[in-house]
């Protein structure tokens, strides 16, 4: 193979993971779910302080 040969294939993998990260990065889906990531620790966040909280009833007793 000649030298022009292997840049240019070098130059299309490179071009090919750019547009691919770059569909990645601007899609909804990640950032909806980026969004809920950070809902569920909120959430888990919440969870354990009501845990540690010993002053609410519980109303399984």
């Amino acid at each position: 193979m000649d030298l022009v040969e292997i840049f240019m294939i070098v130059i299309s993998i490179v071009v090919s993971i750019i547009v691919i990260r770059y569909a990645i990065n601007s899609s909804k889906i990640i950032i909806r779910m980026d969004a809920m990531l950070q809902e569920m620790r909120m959430l888990r966040k919440d969870m354990n302080e009501l845990k540690e909280n010993k002053h609410i009833v519980d109303k399984r007793v």
